[in-house]
C-alpha cells in the first residue's frame, strides 16, 4: 500500500515573518552552545582564580582591543575585499582565492609573537633562534601556489550558470 503524499505546510498567517530556515535551535545547536559556555566559563574562573599570575585587567585590555580591532579593520577589510571579490572574481574561482585568503590569514595571525620577538630573551639566544619572517614568506607561497592550483582547475571547468557578477544596485539619490 502506498503512503499517503504528505501535507502541505500551512500558509503562515497574513503579516507573519516567515520561520528563519537558519535560526539557531535543535538538539546539537543547544548542546554545542552549553559544552562552548561551559568552557567559556571554565576559562574566566581560572582566570579569575589566579588572579595574581593572570592579572585579569590585562586580560581585559587584551579582549577590549581585540574586539575594537575586528570591529574597525578587520570586517571592514573583509567586507571591501569580498565585495570586490565577488565583481571581479569568477564565480568558479572564488572558493580558491577565499581558502587561500583564510590561511593566510590564520597563519600570519599565529606568527604574530614570534614576529615581533614575545618572548625573546637577549640572555638566552635558544629561545626564538629561527628566521621567522623568511619562514612565514616560505609558508604563504606555498599556500598561494596551492590556491593557485586550485583556482587553475577550477577555471578548467566549464562555467557554470551564475559565473558573471551580479549587477550593480540601481543608484540611490542623493549618493
Amino acid at each position: 500500500m502506498a503512503s499517503p503524499a504528505p501535507a502541505p505546510a500551512p500558509a503562515p498567517a497574513p503579516g507573519a515573518r516567515p520561520a528563519a530556515r537558519d535560526a539557531p535551535g535543535g538538539a546539537l545547536f543547544w548542546l554545542s552552545s552549553a559544552v562552548g559556555g561551559g568552557i567559556l566559563l571554565f576559562g574566566v574562573l581560572g582566570l579569575l582564580r589566579h588572579h595574581a599570575q593572570t592579572v585579569p585587567s590585562n586580560w581585559l585590555k587584551f579582549v577590549l582591543g581585540a574586539v575594537v580591532a575586528h570591529d574597525a579593520l578587520w570586517a571592514p577589510a573583509v567586507g571591501l575585499a569580498s565585495l570586490l571579490a565577488v565583481r571581479v572574481v569568477p564565480a568558479r574561482v572564488r572558493p580558491a582565492l577565499q581558502g587561500t585568503l583564510l590561511v593566510s590569514a590564520a597563519v600570519v595571525l599565529v606568527s604574530i609573537p614570534v614576529l615581533t620577538g614575545r618572548g625573546r630573551n637577549p640572555n638566552n639566544p635558544s629561545i626564538l633562534p629561527g628566521h621567522y619572517g623568511t619562514a612565514l614568506l616560505e609558508v604563504l607561497a606555498a599556500v598561494w601556489a596551492a590556491g593557485a592550483v586550485a583556482a587553475l582547475l577550477a577555471l578548467r571547468r566549464p562555467p557554470a550558470a551564475g559565473d558573471a557578477p551580479p549587477p550593480l544596485p540601481p543608484a540611490r539619490p542623493g549618493w
